[in-house]
């Protein structure tokens, strides 16, 4: 396991920020149990929507109070352990999001095995969220996209047949493409040597974003790849 950078590590918008450094596991494995959660954790499960509330929050002031010298992994399975036991609660889908940030930016690398993991599970649970957004490009981009950082594990990993395949699923669907999505699209079909589809989403590009001076950057990478493509 690589040890975890000595450094500020901020999960989430909210500014809660942890300072993650090197400690044995064992640390943590010999840690005395909060008793509130303990109980919580012996009742049957699945737990009642009331129980899953309390254990969720019981579990974030813990990690809200963390000691400074707290692993990364001392959070990993305290996350975890509010995605399984309380799947049902605003503190669920706050974990997969602090959790991503975790895995991107708490370790020499980010690992982003463990990203498409969770973010894959996240998007096979829920449909709707009211703490993430659903949408790759929310219309605040500050907001945390599961989409977004799937996909750019995606890309990191070289998987872009699951970017495109995502796309295929709602290409039919066209009208909720943001301009950034058809790029997106584009790139994907490209990578995946889908070449004439590649180059009729670089175009739908360009036509999405004509006079669009934000883009300019993209609208020439688009035309650049559209030239190349068509040589081919």
């Amino acid at each position: 396991m690589k040890k975890a950078k000595s450094a500020l590590i901020a999960l989430g918008m909210l500014g809660l920020v942890f300072v993650l450094s090197a400690v044995p596991p064992a640390a943590v494995d010999q840690e005395k149990e909060d008793p509130q959660i303990e109980a919580l954790l012996n009742k049957p499960t699945p737990l009642a929507r009331t129980d899953q509330e309390d254990l969720a929050k019981a579990i974030f002031k813990k990690l809200a109070d963390a000691p400074d010298d707290a692993t990364p992994e001392y959070f990993e399975q305290y996350y975890k352990l509010v995605m399984d036991k309380c799947p049902d609660t605003d503190q669920a889908h706050e974990s997969y999001w602090r959790l991503t940030n975790l895995y991107a930016q708490a370790y020499d690398e980010p690992k982003n095995e463990k990203i498409v993991e969770i973010l894959e599970q996240f998007l096979a649970r829920y449909q709707a969220s009211t703490v993430v957004s659903m949408k790759k490009y929310p219309d605040e981009m500050l907001v945390f996209s599961p989409i977004r950082s799937l996909h750019q594990a995606y890309e990191a990993l070289g998987q872009y047949e699951k970017i495109a395949a995502y796309y295929d699923k709602i290409a039919a669907k066209e009208a909720e493409f943001s301009i950034y999505d058809y790029f997106d699209y584009a790139s994907a079909l490209e990578k995946t040597n889908r070449l004439q589809d590649a180059v009729k989403y670089y175009e739908k590009f360009l036509s999405k974003t004509e006079g669009n001076e934000d883009v300019d950057f993209m609208r020439e990478l688009a035309q650049d790849r559209i030239n190349e493509l068509k040589k081919k």
